[in-house]
């Protein structure tokens, strides 16, 4: 294997020998490894740090020793309430026996132009369970942009496929605590092995006129249960949500979203989008609350499925619970193969029907991924579902 290419920048510390043995491809490692341009990198690999080249201000601590110096807020977000029982079961054991925990804190009035790019490479093999933690803090009035990578890198033991396919459980929770008037763009891509069973809790607290896009690309694991809850506990909070999920083999994906308004004058928005091929699965559920001291909110949630093979299935389920008058509150869903009539229009102007399937595939994909924090990302994400999603044209 050769990791390091001497014209590419690399964040490789002296802890670059534990990569030698990862069972991913020279590609894929570059890729994660090395910075796609213009965002800050940092990486770890089994709970090790490969690099921590952090901007001045930023700490990011293991837990344990979060605990010690801050224990305060940790206890504060471990213990909050709010929670389903079948949500406290999986977060209780996620607190028991968490991997990997880490808490990233921003201070108050920090601004910083550049993304923050965390990423995090875990070994999986056979009837393994791993619990990822990740706690997010940012001060008051701070503002800036954080991406989180996971990947699952598979035993070492065994044939590849043997070794994708092995059957393993990630427990995972992140929690982003958002504090007055902080601003955040918050990205999770998931690149799961192909065994994985996911059960992932994401909240989002708000304080007052806190603004958050929080951004979900799922494309590996075989099955993916998520739970992403906006809290918006502050007057003038403001969410957008977006997420994406390339559903490829047999793969089953069940995504339930919560906008919960607790607070007046607070804004939400969601766009969840799927796109399945082979005998993959798709079930949304998303549920928009108004509090009865949530007045004039204004809350919207969408969730769009493109069905790009016979076998491919999605079952969408919106719903609205409100508590208060004067708010504003709507939700939209759709289930379908590629529009015949825009296939016609593109091939009534000359355009190959497989290259004409591929323009709407982009268009139905992109609004997403531009929502992912520095553009060279946006690109390296196009091009990887591009080659995975889009047939290839005659």
């Amino acid at each position: 294997m050769s990791v390091f290419d001497p014209s590419r920048p690399s964040v490789l510390g002296p802890e670059a020998s534990l990569v030698q043995g990862v069972q991913v491809s020279d590609r894929q490692l570059a890729d994660l490894l090395h910075p796609a341009g213009g965002e800050v990198l940092v990486a770890r690999l089994d709970g090790t740090w490969l690099s921590q080249q952090l901007p001045p201000g930023v700490a990011i601590l293991e837990l344990a020793r979060a605990a010690q110096e801050h224990a305060e807020v940790v206890r504060a977000i471990l213990d909050a309430d709010g929670l389903t029982p079948q949500e406290q079961k999986l977060t209780s054991l996620n607190a028991a026996f968490h991997h990997d925990a880490l808490l990233i804190q921003i201070p108050a009035g920090f601004q910083h132009a550049q993304p923050l790019r965390l990423v995090r490479l875990l070994s999986v093999a056979p009837q393994v369970v791993l619990f990822p933690l990740t706690l997010v803090v940012v001060g008051e009035g701070s503002r800036v942009s954080i991406v989180e990578e996971y990947v699952g890198l598979p035993a070492t033991e065994g044939s590849p496929e043997e070794r994708g396919n092995a059957a393993h459980t990630i427990n995972g929770r992140i929690e982003l605590i958002l504090e007055p008037h902080a601003t955040v763009r918050y990205c999770r891509i998931q690149r799961w092995a192909a065994g994985a069973h996911e059960f992932l809790l994401q909240r989002a607290t708000l304080r007052e006129g806190a603004q958050l896009d929080m951004v979900n690309i799922n494309i590996g694991g075989r099955v993916s249960k998520t739970h992403v809850i906006a809290q918006l506990l502050g007057a003038q909070a403001m969410s957008r949500v977006y997420g994406f999920v390339f559903g490829h083999d047999r793969q089953h994906v069940d995504f339930h979203s919560l906008q919960d308004h607790q607070a007046p004058r607070t804004m939400s928005d969601l766009l969840y989008k799927a796109a399945l091929t082979d005998a993959s699965r798709m079930i949304y559920t998303g549920l928009i609350r108004i509090a009865k001291a949530a007045k004039q909110t204004d809350a919207y949630q969408a969730n769009h499925n493109l069905l790009l093979s016979q076998q491919a299935k999605a079952e969408t389920v919106p719903m609205l619970e409100i508590l208060a008058d004067d708010v504003r509150c709507k939700h939209g869903a759709t289930i379908g193969p590629v529009d015949e009539e825009q296939l016609f229009y593109l091939m009534s102007r000359g355009i190959p029907r497989t290259l004409a399937e591929r323009i709407l595939v982009r268009g139905f994909v992109e609004p997403i991924i531009q929502q992912v924090p520095g553009e060279a990302l946006q690109q390296r994400l196009l091009e990887e579902l591009e080659g995975s999603l889009l047939p290839t044209p005659s």
